[in-house]
């Protein structure tokens, strides 16, 4: 990304300061306006893909995945219990002291760790593989911004080429009905349609300011700045290999890692869920001081189920792991879907591009000069012209959007099946 700066003068004035014989000095005070113009091309966008705030978004998300999985793994603190008491023997007697303090360490972390981890892992493949398919999804929105603002800026160029020519069509027609050659109402339609070409001139000059200001604001460019895209629009890439595009491998794809990672997670659930069947144990240390007696020992719990077998949570994470498993089975086939469609897309938009470019533009504008000379001899109406420079317009103006969704089509193909763009 390259930026140049336009240095404008806006005001100056002089100011006489010195008094002495033979010598006079002048101070010119200029202030200047200075105004950015920012050129981008594909690789600068690239280089603020990583600076998004879904990015950084994701990276957190990530974090705290890792912090999941050492939670997971962490082993459970013991519990210490402490009793202090006041007892006596007899009525009558005075009172001693009585303390107990035994300590807890539960066991059934051991049995029930390994599924919360696997949980966890796949839980940070998941983010990650999300982070990638945000990475994704803001390339190809940068890029497609790109392209639709290099076709903004070619449309705003189009029809500036039109707007002069119709300026110098009515200068011609003004002359012919002063010459008493043309119908006074010919000058008067020629004027009509220059004030609509410059209405056109105008609406184009606005879309490519509301394109320039949204780009802008995706890049994070400084206020006031003006986007300039360095592309050329017409230098199609390659067409993709159908047979290549579709036998991309799909669990390579982010999109479909991310399914495959939340199933592994269900599948961990599901190892949990059973596991709670299995009775819980814990170990107790404890030691005891009375009015004539001091006691040590230990114990063990065991939590039995007896009336809860979890039937529920088993049966509730089999039919999530399923449900999981369906999604990515769809997930699979939609996408398979989508590259057959992507790959179409980019054919249809790539040769009507071509027909449009090797034969519809260059009729059109022969056409159109053909008429424009056949009125200044005399021998067609000036309607004819207005018509032939419409149909000029028009055909122009599918090239460039044909051109412009030929290269949007190219990225969405890349973007899918994870290649770099060129």
């Amino acid at each position: 990304m390259r930026i140049k700066h336009e240095h404008v003068l806006a005001a100056g004035f002089v100011l006489l300061c010195a008094i002495t014989a033979g010598a006079e000095t002048a101070m010119i005070e200029t202030a200047v306006i200075e105004t950015a113009t920012i050129e981008i091309t594909w690789s600068g966008i690239a280089d603020l893909v990583d600076e998004h705030p879904l990015l950084a978004a994701g990276e957190q998300a990530i974090v705290a995945a890792r912090g999941a999985v050492d939670a997971a793994g962490a082993r459970p603190n013991p519990t210490l219990e402490a009793a202090l008491g006041r007892v006596r023997e007899r009525p009558g007697e005075p009172f001693g002291r009585q303390w107990d303090l035994s300590l807890t360490l539960p066991l059934d972390w051991l049995s029930r760790r390994s599924p919360r981890v696997d949980a966890a892992r796949a839980d940070l493949d998941a983010a990650a593989a999300e982070r990638e398919t945000i990475r994704r999804d803001v390339l190809l929105e940068l890029r497609t911004q790109f392209w639709n603002l290099v076709h903004d800026q070619r449309q705003v160029a189009v029809v500036e080429e039109l707007a002069r020519e119709t300026a110098n069509l009515a200068a011609a027609v003004g002359r012919r009905v002063e010459a008493g050659e043309a119908r006074p109402v010919e000058g008067t339609q020629a004027e009509i349609e220059r004030e609509l070409v410059d209405d056109e001139l105008a609406a184009a000059r606005t879309a490519l300011a509301s394109r320039q200001a949204q780009l802008a604001l995706w890049i994070g460019a400084p206020p006031g700045a003006t986007i300039v895209a360095v592309a050329d629009l017409e230098t199609l890439p390659a067409p993709p290999d159908p047979e290549a595009a579709t036998a991309v491998d799909a669990a390579g794809q982010p999109a479909l890692q991310l399914e495959a990672a939340r199933v592994r997670a269900l599948a961990a659930d599901l190892a949990a869920e059973r596991r709670e069947r299995l009775p819980a144990f814990s170990l107790t240390a404890y030691t005891s001081r009375e009015l004539d007696q001091r006691a040590r020992g230990g114990g063990i719990a065991v939590d039995l189920p007896l009336w809860d077998w979890n039937s529920g949570g088993i049966a509730r994470a089999q039919a999530q792991l399923a449900a999981g498993r369906s999604r990515e089975e769809s997930r699979r086939r939609a996408f398979a879907a989508e590259i057959v469609a992507a790959v179409a897309a980019c054919r249809t938009s790539r040769e009507t591009a071509s027909r449009l470019a090797a034969g519809v533009v260059p009729r059109s504008a022969s056409a159109a000069a053909v008429i424009e000379k056949t009125y200044l001899a005399g021998e067609t109406g000036l309607l004819e012209v207005i018509d032939a420079r419409r149909t000029l317009l028009a055909s122009r103006r599918r090239l460039l959007d044909a051109l412009a969704q030929a290269q949007i089509d190219h990225c969405r193909l890349r973007a899918l099946i994870g290649e770099e763009l060129p």
